[in-house]
């Protein structure tokens, strides 16, 4: 769809882009990040031939952008800019004509099918409503569905959007990329958005470009980009990485940098939790309020629990979705229970996939393991009867203990590790 190659860029003597190399296939949404300064509105002014790059080449559908007239283009591309300040009357209905343009004749005469595009999109932005009003009397929100009306009208196969949420509310910055994420999928259109909003075009997009200094610095998947490493180099301040519960998308926060903020640290004492299918969650919750260190496995990407600890920032021993706990997980979930001072077992159900998560317990008959008993083991028994017979020779030992719910285990922890914990 669009390809950029080698693209060089500078205002005089500054060069501002440096070998700029991306694709964008049909379809897709990718957002451009990156510090003020970095480059992000320029890049954009290239590919949407507001300006010529000194070196470099960029294609559209597999031909030069040159070689398109700016009415071709136009009928292929459209940009919702920045600054998008009309300082005339128009009303909401002739702006969003106007940018039927590039399929008029040269007298601009309005055809049947020029009135239908425009109602299509005041539809689709939801828009209609105030058609007949003024553009100078809508609020900045409603403007900017406007003027993105304006943008699809031209049917472009690609979207540029630069800064489309910028001095808007929270409510509206939402409505504005749920309207964007909806064309992109209901329109089969290609978006390229720049954005400073990191949490919030982190959730919408198929892949992240971060810039830094006109260069590249990554390009990939929004968890591949979002990234602690990232972002701390790039934008040279100190952050943390969640994940959001719903959309299991990374979002960034900022750590202060203030002397009078105290950052509560976690004790050096740590819990391994194994569990599954949403039976860890209350649990988490109760080391997370004790400020207890948490590493969890293995857990399937998408499990709720996996979820949970994500957004907790507990470390996860993790393998792809549906997928048996490998011998790689294997390696890691032993590492992780050899770090920990206690070993909680959630009562989740036991099947042929997560068998190693208790088969490994086998191995460390010194480290203290606590069971949620309840339901009994053998109601949630899925291999035969296999372990429930791991589970009663584990039991043997002398340092694993029992509770009937999570209820106790707050104080089965305070009781058995309270001084370690506390002092």
């Amino acid at each position: 769809m669009l390809k950029l190659k080698g693209i060089d860029f500078s205002y005089g003597e500054q060069q501002i882009l440096h070998q700029i190399d991306f694709h964008l296939r049909e379809n897709e949404f990718i957002g451009i990040i990156g510090p003020n300064g970095s480059g992000k509105s320029t890049l954009l002014k290239n590919i949407s031939k507001l300006l010529d790059p000194d070196q470099g080449f960029i294609y559209l559908d597999k031909d030069l952008l040159n070689n398109y007239s700016y009415k071709d283009l136009a009928k292929k591309m459209a940009v919702v800019p920045q600054d998008s300040e009309i300082n005339f009357n128009f009303t909401v209905y002739d702006l969003v004509m106007m940018g039927r343009n590039p399929y008029q004749d040269r007298w601009g005469r309005v055809r049947e099918k020029d009135r239908k595009k425009v109602d299509e999109a005041l539809q689709l932005t939801d828009t209609e409503k105030f058609k007949d009003k003024s553009i100078q009397n809508l609020s900045g929100g409603e403007r900017q569905r406007v003027i993105i009306a304006r943008a699809i009208v031209q049917e472009p196969e690609l979207l540029l959007l630069d800064e489309p949420t910028a001095s808007l509310d929270i409510n509206y910055q939402r409505n504005i990329f749920d309207l964007i994420s909806n064309l992109n999928n209901k329109l089969d259109m290609s978006v390229l958005a720049v954005s400073h909003d990191l949490n919030l075009i982190s959730q919408y997009c198929d892949k992240l470009i971060l810039i830094n200094q006109g260069y590249i610095h990554t390009i990939g998947k929004v968890d591949e980009v979002i990234t602690k490493e990232n972002i701390s180099e790039v934008y040279k301040t100190n952050v943390d990485i969640k994940y959001n519960p719903i959309t299991e998308r990374p979002y960034v926060i900022i750590i202060p940098h203030s002397k009078n903020i105290q950052r509560r640290k976690k004790n050096s004492f740590i819990v391994h939790l194994i569990c599954g299918g949403g039976t860890g969650k209350d649990i988490m919750s109760i080391l997370n309020d004790l400020n207890i260190r948490v590493s969890c496995g293995v857990l399937n990407r998408g499990d709720t629990d996996w979820a949970e600890a994500k957004r907790l920032n507990f470390e996860v021993v993790e393998i792809p979705p549906f997928a048996p706990i490998d011998n790689k997980a294997v390696q890691k979930n032993e590492k992780k229970i050899s770090d920990a001072d206690l070993i909680i077992v959630s009562n989740t159900p036991f099947g042929w996939g997560n068998l190693d998560n208790i088969r490994v317990l086998a191995n460390f008959k010194d480290k203290d393991i606590l069971f949620i008993t309840t339901p009994e083991i053998e109601e949630r028994d899925f291999t035969e009867g296999e372990i429930t017979a791991l589970f009663h020779k584990i039991k043997k030992n002398n340092n694993v203990f029992e509770t009937n719910d999570n209820k106790e285990l707050c104080s089965f922890i305070n009781n058995r590790y309270g001084k370690t914990l506390y002092d």
